[in-house]
């Protein structure tokens, strides 16, 4: 769930509590096994610009035993892997994390950050004040506001995360590959000096998203804390198992939405008093129950506590088998709805349970991701797709969250991407009616 959205009335809905505190131990977790290999080039120049040292040629013919020392002092390694999917904008998405380490004596800051494509060709380019919204630098004890130098000069050993989201206006657009470039300047050798560490390529996962039904009913449920986002899910990368691992990369929380664009009535303390509450949830395809946890209260809105934020996060919750190695993950239900058990199949549009507030949660509302195993934080999250659905509006999620935490109307208007979509997933921020 998107951490801190809607503030003090809606989820502390990063699924999982104080993700500063566990960011912060990041950098001492190994990388995932996942499909990528990188191959590092570097140069080395002064602060005019002038190399300082012979760029080792890129022909094979090339004799490495007397090239100079190819020196990357910012190592660059993918986290995972990315898989071609459309978003409900009509754009194709591909989303992924690159981790940089700084195996220098010295301070390192970025100079530039690119991506290409096998060709050569530009797929995106960020200037460090660009990078610093999709930057996560380990070394910082508070996040980075987005000015220039607050967040691009990493440490020695230090560590920075950089959360990649890659549009695309249509599926031939996207490369099969993607060739990162980074440009750092740094104290080597008694002077300040650039290297470029390129060619670490990335092969794009050849797999089609996840087709799945939609885990609710009809409504007007408001999708926060999606794949396009600079926070919450987004984010939510954490050290388990040993490794970096994002079970939520492609989560959102619904809310549900009355006619009048209210979350809830009266003053908000009690979770009967949101119009999400109790509503059913649905299998989203057929599949088998393997995972059931029903034995937490709800939450007081606004109060979430207990061990079970950062233990049990999820609260209540079903995760299902919905084969291929994929699996359904349900949070917050209400406490003693859940209608399975584990081992049990279930077909798609068989009600699981009722919406609740249970977990690390601070509102009535449903999170629901997709991932490659059953573990609901240590499995990698994967992109999935709605079969059908109706986008009726959009509303700026800041602006949402101002409305809905005092109670207000939610800004929710028209937009041109209302009407009926199929194989998409819902962007954050837009107002959603699923089949009845």
């Amino acid at each position: 769930m998107r951490f801190g959205v809607f503030g003090k009335v809606m989820l502390s809905v990063s699924l999982l509590c104080g993700q500063s505190a566990f960011a912060a131990t990041a950098g001492g977790a190994t990388l995932g096994n996942e499909n990528f290999y990188c191959a590092a080039a570097s140069r080395s120049k002064s602060k005019t610009g002038v190399p300082a040292a012979p760029i080792e040629p890129a022909s094979t013919s090339a004799n490495r035993a007397t090239a100079p020392c190819d020196w990357t002092p910012m190592l660059m390694a993918p986290i995972s892997t990315p898989r071609l999917f459309r978003g409900s904008d009509g754009l194709y998405n591909l989303v992924y994390e690159m981790q940089f380490t700084n195996y220098c004596a010295k301070p390192s800051k970025i100079v530039s950050f690119e991506v290409h494509n096998a060709k050569g060709g530009l797929v995106k380019a960020y200037t460090p004040q660009g990078l610093h919204s999709r930057l996560l630098n380990l070394s910082l004890t508070k996040p980075s506001k987005g000015k220039a130098g607050d967040g691009d000069v990493i440490p020695p050993g230090g560590t920075a995360v950089v959360f990649m989201n890659l549009e695309f206006k249509d599926k031939e657009s996207a490369p099969q590959h993607l060739v990162h470039k980074l440009v750092i300047e740094t104290e080597f050798a008694d002077k300040v000096r650039r290297f470029e560490n390129s060619n670490c390529k990335l092969a794009v996962e050849d797999k089609p998203p996840v087709v799945v039904g939609p885990p609710l009913k009809g409504g007007r449920w408001f999708a926060s804390g999606g794949y396009a986002g600079e926070s919450g899910h987004r984010r939510a990368l954490f050290p388990l198992s040993n490794r970096l691992v994002n079970a939520q990369r492609y989560a959102i929380d619904w809310l549900l939405m009355t006619e009048d664009n209210h979350a809830f009535s009266g003053d908000g303390k009690q979770c009967s008093q949101f119009a999400g509450y109790g509503k059913p949830l649905i299998a989203a395809a057929d599949g088998t129950v393997v995972g059931v946890i029903d034995r937490f209260e709800d939450q007081i809105p606004n109060e979430p506590k207990g061990d079970q934020l950062p233990f049990y996060p999820g609260g209540n919750s079903c995760v299902i088998d919905i084969g291929n190695g994929h699996y359904a993950f349900y949070a917050h239900m209400k406490p003693g709805s859940i209608k399975v058990k584990e081992g049990q199949k279930v077909k798609r549009g068989d009600v699981i349970g009722l919406l609740g507030s249970s977990g690390n949660s601070s509102a009535p509302h449903l999170h629901f991701h997709v991932m490659d195993g059953p573990s609901i934080l240590g499995s990698r999250g994967v992109p999935y797709v709605f079969d059908s659905f109706t986008v009726s509006g959009f509303c700026d999620e800041d602006k949402a969250e101002k409305a809905i935490e005092s109670g207000g109307v939610a800004p929710i208007a028209k937009s041109k991407f209302d009407g009926k979509h199929t194989d998409e997933l819902p962007r954050e921020g837009m107002l959603i009616v699923f089949p009845e």
